[in-house]
């Protein structure tokens, strides 16, 4: 039993991504402004990918620095850290 599948009743409504884990330890971290345990690898990259996120198309900011997609697989993640995909839409006129 990793970390990660053990909640207080304080956690109970924690959300956990534990895809490809191989027994490591369990991060704390707010994805999205929700509480997750997540325990993959410990870069952005597989996070990415253990949410099912295109990291074609993400951006992602973690505790308020934008990262450069060049970096997913470079940058570790640590426990407590904040973490947001942001997603540009484009647009543009119509005339009818």
């Amino acid at each position: 039993m990793t970390g990660c599948d053990t909640h207080s009743e304080k956690d109970d409504k924690l959300l956990s991504f534990d895809k490809g884990v191989d027994g490591g330890d369990c991060l704390r971290l707010t994805v999205q402004g929700k509480p997750v345990h997540y325990s993959g690898d410990a870069d952005v990259r597989s996070l990415l990918e253990s949410r099912g996120e295109n990291s074609l198309y993400a951006n992602v900011r973690i505790n308020g620095s934008v990262l450069s997609r060049r970096d997913f697989e470079n940058i570790p993640l640590s426990d407590g850290d904040k973490i947001d995909f942001l997603y540009f839409m484009g647009g543009g006129t119509c005339s009818i």
